[in-house]
């Protein structure tokens, strides 16, 4: 008699929505006849109705039975035997040291297969057990994937080669922690199905390969499940730095559809939580900011597409090498997964959903003396109020268009609020995108008072949608230029003809305020004029806007005619000061500006161009069109 599914030595059984085991189980045998079953408790006394039960029947070299009813707990021995017609047992099969509780997937990529030094590992627990990549039970301890002794091909297509520890210092995921935390809440034993491959891209997790079987990875993993019953209590993942990349980024969110809508048909179970992880920071080169913060943002708008899904940010935590959870800190992810898990599982009386912006909520205010604005922003599933640690200020958030420059000054936190105090007019808050947790790696310290991080997100629109341009960072300029004659330090009386014959020179600045502040070192005080010229180019008739920042008296000129003046400039130079319409046609244009020094007080200027006869819902709707160029 050999069992072949559902039921092995130091294995979990899954129970179902009553706390009880409904488990299928399998095998060969050479008997036909009635397929008996007894349970025993750890004491070896039969349990309560458990005893030569009939489970099943056994005829033409195969049994099948299913063990219905046994409750939550451990650890139990089954006996199996097959009862012929005339009553006599003709083959048995004893598995033991057995529980009944919830079973979990764990699977993805290194930070889930574990990469953690094992030296800060979880300590093992008697109640909580991992199917290793071996297909055999056994008490959790990390590594949990053992890949040098794997079952699956797929494994070692992928480069493992069996028998050959490659890392031995190193193995620790979040799983087995994962499974601790959930024996803790519960009371009920845990199991884990190690399913995990480093390295892996959701292209090779398609569900599509599933035919393949152990020679792709998605089969392989309905394989262990399978193998174990066929049922789970949900899914622990984590997976994305191997999407990173221009091509793939593009695709994941509906890979990851995908996947949980296909894990949820094969294993019959429409509703199968799904906890997935939000890829934390890379400290190095290979990767792209713009790609890593993409998967970011969409695993966390994941949590509006996806029902029964969660997320647990993993940003803030500390690292072993350049891109791996610290073994010490997978403690933490694996209590923040469990929490998760179990709010899917138990509803909001076991606690909240992840934190979320609502972003319909955001507000901007004014705020004297320097109308500057604050841009104030709630969260949804915030508990009791936002913390930071004792000694340290808010951080995590920036604000850019696209790329994030330097404009919030401090960060206050309220309860369920975060308000960002800024350096922007209201107006030079328009076309401009929010973010927390930018780039690779960021520090971001606010969480709640359960200690859930705010996840990372972005870009968020602020303001109204605008056709704008990037800031003007690259100018021909010319400085200092002296006022000419019948001309005063305010412009009056300046014009166009004053620049002919000037010998300009391109300048790159570091920053969106072109600022020439430090060449003035030995002007100071004096008052002189700054040209910037830069050419235009228009690939068909727009309507458009200047959007211009200054320090000083300024003056503005369109293929040499005079739009606008300003003779009351001053500090500070806030983007968007002033927006200055104008139409134009297909072609080059020129675009000149002077701007007074204001006896050195001014610094220079920052300027973009919006195109303002394109309608929101356009805008809205990310449709290309046609925008200014700069030579």
């Amino acid at each position: 008699m050999e069992i072949e599914m559902g039921l092995f030595d130091n294995m979990v059984l899954q129970i179902n929505s009553k706390g009880v085991t409904d488990s299928d189980f399998s095998g060969k045998c050479s008997a036909t006849g009635k397929v008996l079953l007894t349970v025993k408790d750890g004491k070896n006394i039969p349990i309560k109705g458990f005893k030569n039960v009939v489970v099943g029947e056994a005829k033409k070299g195969t049994f099948k039975g299913k063990i219905k009813g046994l409750k939550a707990g451990g650890p139990y021995s089954i006996e199996i035997s097959i009862q012929g017609k005339s009553g006599e047992i003709s083959e048995k099969k004893i598995v033991r040291n057995l529980l009944a509780g919830y079973v979990w997937v764990a699977a993805g990529q290194s930070n889930m297969q574990g990469c953690g030094l094992l030296k800060d590992a979880a300590k093992p627990h008697p109640m909580v057990r991992a199917f290793f990549m071996n297909d055999r039970w056994g008490i959790a301890k990390d590594p949990i994937h053992n890949l040098w002794e794997c079952v699956d091909d797929v494994h070692v297509d992928l480069g493992v080669v069996r028998g050959e520890i490659a890392r031995p210092l190193v193995g620790t995921g979040p799983a087995v922690a994962f499974a601790k935390e959930m024996y803790h809440l519960t009371g009920i034993p845990q199991g884990i199905i190690a399913c995990a491959h480093g390295g892996t891209s959701m292209a090779q997790w398609d569900p599509s390969l599933k035919h393949l079987g152990g020679k792709s990875l998605y089969g392989a993993t309905l394989r262990r499940i399978r193998k174990n019953g066929g049922k789970i209590a949900g899914i622990i993942w984590y997976q994305g730095e191997s999407d990173s990349t221009q091509d793939a980024c593009n695709h994941y969110s509906e890979r990851m559809k995908k996947l949980v809508r296909s894990f949820r048909k094969d294993i019959k179970i429409p509703m199968l939580p799904f906890v997935a992880v939000q890829i934390g920071r890379f400290i190095n080169t290979g990767f792209r900011r713009e790609y890593w913060n993409s998967i970011q943002d969409q695993q966390y708008r994941l949590l509006r597409k996806i029902k029964k899904f969660s997320l647990v940010p993993s940003v803030h935590l500390s690292l072993d090498d350049t891109i791996h959870i610290s073994g010490r800190d997978h403690s933490i992810l694996g209590k923040n997964l469990a929490y998760a898990m179990n709010v899917l599982m138990q509803g909001k009386k076991a606690g909240l959903a992840p934190i979320e912006l609502d972003e319909r909520s955001i507000r901007i205010k004014v705020v004297p003396p320097n109308n500057y604005v604050d841009i104030i922003l709630k969260f949804k599933n915030v508990a009791k109020s936002f913390v930071v640690p004792e000694g340290t200020r808010p951080s995590g958030f920036s604000i850019g268009d696209p790329e994030p420059g330097s404009f919030i000054y401090d960060i206050k936190i309220a309860k369920d609020t975060v308000i960002l105090r800024t350096n922007l007019s209201p107006s030079g808050i328009e076309g401009k995108f929010l973010y927390h947790g930018y780039g690779l790696d960021p520090y971001c310290n606010i969480k709640d008072t359960d200690g859930r991080l705010i996840p990372v997100f972005g870009p968020v629109r602020l303001g109204q949608y605008r056709a704008l341009t990037p800031m003007i960072t690259e100018w021909d300029i010319m400085f200092p230029f002296e006022i000419p004659q019948g001309v005063d330090a305010k412009l009056n009386g300046l014009n166009i003809a004053h620049s002919h014959g000037i010998n300009w020179n391109r300048t790159k600045f570091e920053t969106r305020f072109c600022d020439l502040h430090e060449k003035f070192t030995d002007l100071k005080g004096k008052d002189f004029i700054i040209w910037f010229s830069r050419k235009i180019k228009i690939k068909e008739p727009m309507k458009l806007a200047i959007c211009l920042g200054y320090d000083g008296p300024v003056k503005l000129w369109i293929d040499g005619k005079e739009i606008f003046h300003d003779p009351r400039g001053t500090n500070p130079a806030w983007e968007d000061k002033a927006i200055i319409k104008f139409d134009t046609q297909t072609g080059e244009h020129n675009l000149v500006i002077a701007l007074g020094s204001n006896k050195c007080r001014a610094w220079g200027i920052c300027l973009r161009l919006e195109r303002t006869d394109i309608p929101k819902k356009i805008i809205k709707s990310g449709e290309i069109f046609p925008m200014p160029e700069f030579d």
